[in-house]
């Protein structure tokens, strides 16, 4: 996505609803948490709620709910399982709900209060309607081990408990596209991702690039994004290259397919703790492995950065 199409993208003009039809068309998505976990741990956490928006950057310091969206994505989990999440990341029981459109007016309430107990699944003040209306796909599993144990600062990843986090994508008449699975083995300091197709085949593999020989992600940095940024790049199952993007511009880093995690401002990164990251499918994707790595974004924040207020 060149810069021209990027500033059409920050018009005025609303976008039109990221319908599954839309997405067949898409190449790149920005996902930015709209809902704050400044002091929100054990029972005061909240479901963590989403903007979707057609563009291939997130401005600094931007309020997500400001941004021109053309989908949203809300959570649904029980008050049980998001107390537990502080301490296990990933294990909850979860459901995340892509909608087409604009992010509902009610939703814009969430950071209102901080310290209150969400004891309904599902957002406070999201009506019915709102959540069963435009819905694109779902992506959902069951209670889990955690991806690690989490003590403070310190974290031990998990290798020896099954099942381990995962995310099943579906359409919304309920057909199933795939998952996207947490992976552990001998270099379990690096986090890795299997992404299956319906039938259970390797579709794509997700990791970072690493170094000494395998054992240590390497972090990037730049001028443009993040310091110490992690991308997660989507890899040939088998080869374990990296997939190429439509992009052809930029350098060959930015050229790569990944899901990266972008800086969004000293106000959403450090005082309300949200996220924002880019997602970059590879070429010639079909909309049902769009829905796939959309979910895989999901399960990358639910897993590693969710917990870790951005560390």
């Amino acid at each position: 996505m060149n810069q021209q199409k990027y500033d059409v993208l920050r018009s005025t003009d609303a976008p039109e609803s990221l319908t599954i039809e839309r997405l067949d068309s898409v190449e790149e998505l920005i996902l930015a948490q709209t809902t704050s976990q400044c002091c929100r741990c054990c029972c005061t956490q909240k479901s963590i709620n989403w903007a979707v928006a057609e563009q291939n950057h997130f401005p600094t310091g931007t309020n997500p709910f400001d941004l021109l969206t053309n989908g949203w994505i809300h959570e649904e989990s029980n008050l049980c399982g998001r107390t537990c999440s502080w301490i296990s990341p990933g294990c909850r029981a979860v459901k995340y709900v892509q909608h087409a459109g604009s992010v509902p007016e009610s939703l814009k309430g969430e950071n209102n209060d901080w310290c209150t107990v969400q004891s309904q699944t599902y957002p406070v003040g999201l009506s019915e309607i709102e959540r069963h209306g435009d819905i694109v796909a779902t992506h959902e599993k069951e209670c889990t081990c955690g991806y690690c144990f989490k003590f403070g600062d310190c974290t031990f990843p998990i290798c020896n408990c099954f099942p381990l986090p995962y995310l099943e994508s579906k359409k919304s008449d309920g057909t199933v596209v795939g998952r996207t699975e947490y992976i552990c083995d001998a270099c379990m300091f690096v986090p890795k991702f299997d992404v299956l197709g319906a039938d259970g085949t390797k579709k794509f593999h997700i990791r970072p690039d690493t170094c000494f020989c395998g054992c240590c992600m390497r972090c990037r940095c730049d001028n443009k994004k993040k310091c110490f940024r992690v991308p997660f790049v989507v890899r040939d199952p088998q080869s374990l290259e990296a997939l190429g993007s439509s992009r052809s511009d930029g350098t060959l880093e930015e050229r790569k397919a990944k899901i990266d995690s972008l800086w969004s401002g000293w106000k959403n990164e450090c005082c309300s703790m949200k996220d924002a990251y880019h997602i970059v499918y590879p070429k010639n994707l079909s909309v049902e492995d769009k829905l796939l790595l959309t979910g895989s974004g999901l399960l990358i924040d639910l897993t590693i950065f969710e917990q870790k207020n951005d560390d």
